[in-house]
């Protein structure tokens, strides 16, 4: 015990540092404290979003299909040869696409996921990059160094990122 003793006189000490971030701070307001004394927070809606949401959905005929029928699909939609070797590992052929197409991708490294809507506007309606999203997301978040999971990409099905501000210039113009 004596060896220790140093480190318990503190035990009951409030901490002396205190972290503050007010960067969104813009976001929310307090409310006045609720019955148990607990300031309540609300934040504001949608329109003052620090960033400009894109949505990106696969078609709803292609859940349930395997790696085959994914990689004839794209080979229809983007005329890219589906050679021999992509035939005998059809996974790693998809996966391999999946990361080349993430890795192009005017993103950062991660994205915030949001609550998509039919008003986010889809920069990308290629089925690839669709995937290169949809199959590296959680519910969360975003990330291009995830490992692509074509199981939840197509039963998700449509997502909206949050683009923080600094890329947005970097999106393709929407085509009306």
């Amino acid at each position: 015990m004596n060896a220790h003793s140093g480190l318990l006189h503190n035990m009951s000490a409030p901490p002396k540092s205190v972290v503050k971030y007010e960067g969104l701070s813009g976001l929310a307001s307090l409310g006045s404290p609720g019955g148990s004394g607990v300031t309540g927070v609300s934040f504001k809606n949608n329109k003052y979003l620090f960033g400009k949401p894109v949505r990106f959905e696969v078609a709803n005929e292609w859940k349930g299909f395997n790696h085959l029928e994914l990689l004839q699909q794209l080979h229809c939609q983007s005329q890219f040869d589906l050679s021999e070797d992509a035939k005998a590992d059809l996974e790693k052929h998809l996966t391999l696409l999946i990361n080349q197409c993430a890795n192009a991708l005017p993103l950062p490294e991660g994205c915030a996921v949001i609550a998509w809507h039919a008003s986010h506007d889809v920069v990308w309606s290629d089925p690839l990059t669709s995937l290169a999203i949809l199959s590296k997301c959680t519910q969360e978040i975003w990330l291009r160094s995830k490992s692509p999971s074509l199981i939840s990409a197509l039963q998700i099905r449509t997502v909206s990122l949050l683009i923080p501000p600094n890329f947005v210039s970097q999106l393709p113009i929407i085509q009306c």
